[in-house]
């Protein structure tokens, strides 16, 4: 397989556990390391927070307030792909990612250029 041009590949990684996205990405840096896989940029994305009030009591008028604080944490593994090796490993690596997430996290996956033209 030839690659006629850089193929762009991103990965958006969301979680509403701190604890669970930064193990998450530390597990993600180790794997590239590991592959010896430089040819990326993380973006860390600004928090999003959701504010939630909720009446505690049955009755209208009283002043009883409950209030909850959702915050979501998002980043973008932006990866450039040159040849087929880094390819094909890059996609292992989210195959891996795909099977062994924590149930609170998201990945979401795209490709940026087209890829019927770019790959030959």
């Amino acid at each position: 397989m030839y690659i006629k041009d850089n193929i762009i590949i991103n990965i958006y990684l969301q979680s509403s556990d701190k604890t669970s996205f930064t193990n998450l990405k530390n597990k993600l840096n180790y794997i590239l390391k590991i592959y010896n896989i430089k040819n990326y940029n993380i973006i860390n994305l600004p928090k999003k927070k959701h504010k939630y009030t909720i009446l505690r009591s049955p009755h209208i008028y009283k002043k009883s307030l409950e209030s909850y604080e959702e915050i979501i944490y998002t980043s973008n593994y932006r990866f450039t792909v040159n040849n087929k090796y880094n390819y094909t490993i890059i996609f292992y690596i989210i195959k891996f990612l795909k099977y062994n997430i924590p149930l609170n996290t998201n990945i979401t996956f795209k490709l940026e250029n087209n890829v019927k033209k770019n790959i030959l």
